[in-house]
């Protein structure tokens, strides 16, 4: 009798925990997009991309002149997939595949001509370049949270 009443407890215990616990919220990332005109004609630096401006320098030398063009933000959910318009024309699909050893799946396509799936830190910033745009080239900052 003693038995049956202590795995009756256990059973009415477990059953309370599982009952109220919530179900682990699905992994949602933000996105935010900056679109950035790079020539080598001038000197100047946009205030606004102030954040970026080492890595920027950094990794595209052979430029001196970056203008913040376009900002955009939004969320995605687990599999969802965002279409925006580049500066140009050009259509960005960013698709956000879940989370590996705390590493950001994200797929990126750039129109019908590059196809990619990489893996990023939260937080973290890339660069995806290489569109002609005007005089120079169009860089892509692609942060995702």
């Amino acid at each position: 009798m003693r038995t049956l009443l202590n795995t009756f407890l256990t059973l009415t215990v477990l059953m309370g925990v599982f009952a109220f616990a919530r179900p682990a919220a699905a992994q949602d990332v933000t996105v935010r997009v900056r679109s950035i005109a790079a020539t080598k004609q001038g000197d100047a630096f946009d205030s606004k991309l102030g954040d970026l401006k080492n890595e920027l320098q950094k990794a595209f030398g052979g430029y001196s002149n970056f203008q913040l063009i376009d900002d955009n933000s939004f969320t995605l959910q687990q599999s969802q997939s965002r279409t925006t318009e580049l500066p140009g024309g050009t259509n960005l699909t960013l698709t956000f595949h879940g989370v590996t050893a705390d590493l950001l799946r994200m797929g990126l396509a750039i129109g019908d001509q590059f196809s990619t799936t990489l893996r990023a830190s939260r937080g973290s910033t890339f660069f995806q370049a290489g569109l002609d745009y005007k005089n120079g080239m169009l860089i892509l900052a692609i942060t995702a949270k």
